[in-house]
């Protein structure tokens, strides 16, 4: 992964990113909900962190939902963060970090949740593998780690047919051909997408109990393990 162009790609996004990321992925509010809405009902979240809040899409629900949880936002785009802090009214129960994922440092037991929407797929195999270890340690005993992005397919030709299908519904929602050719450039340039078995498999063997996929739709799928 190309740090410096992840951020710089995503830095000269940021101030229509809602409307690009809904063209791309018209169902992208839908997977949104489907991450907020199964996390463990009756259950208090007091400290949770956000990986890769972006202009704050996601921290912005969790706001909603969870108004007095204390939560810390990271993502790699200074202007990003930038955005997603001038979305927050009373940001005192917020703090902001500029970082890469595999520069994160937490104490043991540190959050109750820990969160990530479209972020995690732009480490590769053995880095998506060891940031599974590292937010288990990070969760207090009974934490969650919920998360949403893409993942390959089962097979090359499943992948194939959800890329194929992708394009039709990202056209149809009015993306234009060179907006889907800059998203097909930055995930040859950028993303690793690993299957959704694999990633599951990876989550039991670091030590999550608990491993489900509530929310699937072609690439996108959310992701829910409970320490």
């Amino acid at each position: 992964m190309n740090d410096i162009n992840v951020g710089q790609f995503f830095d000269a996004l940021t101030d229509d990113y809602t409307a690009v990321i809904e063209r791309c992925f018209p169902r992208y509010r839908e997977m949104l909900w489907g991450l907020l809405d199964y996390l463990p009902h009756g259950r208090t979240f007091d400290s949770v962190l956000e990986l890769g809040c972006g202009t704050g899409n996601l921290s912005v629900l969790f706001r909603e939902a969870m108004p007095d949880a204390t939560i810390h936002l990271v993502d790699i785009s200074g202007e990003s963060l930038e955005v997603c802090q001038s979305r927050f009214r009373s940001p005192h129960r917020h703090t902001f970090q500029q970082c890469d994922f595999r520069d994160l440092s937490f104490a043991d037991g540190s959050f109750d949740l820990v969160v990530s929407s479209i972020a995690i797929h732009h480490l590769n195999s053995v880095e998506k593998q060891a940031l599974f270890g590292n937010v288990l340690k990070w969760l207090a005993d009974d934490g969650v780690f919920c998360f949403a992005d893409q993942c390959a397919g089962e097979t090359d030709d499943l992948y194939t047919r959800h890329i194929e299908n992708w394009k039709k519904l990202a056209m149809s929602a009015g993306s234009s051909t060179a907006e889907w050719e800059m998203w097909m450039q930055h995930m040859a340039d950028h993303d690793h997408h690993d299957t959704l078995g694999v990633q599951m498999g990876w989550l039991k063997d670091v030590g999550f109990s608990i491993v489900d996929c509530p929310w699937r739709y072609l690439l996108w799928s959310v992701i829910q393990a409970r320490k």
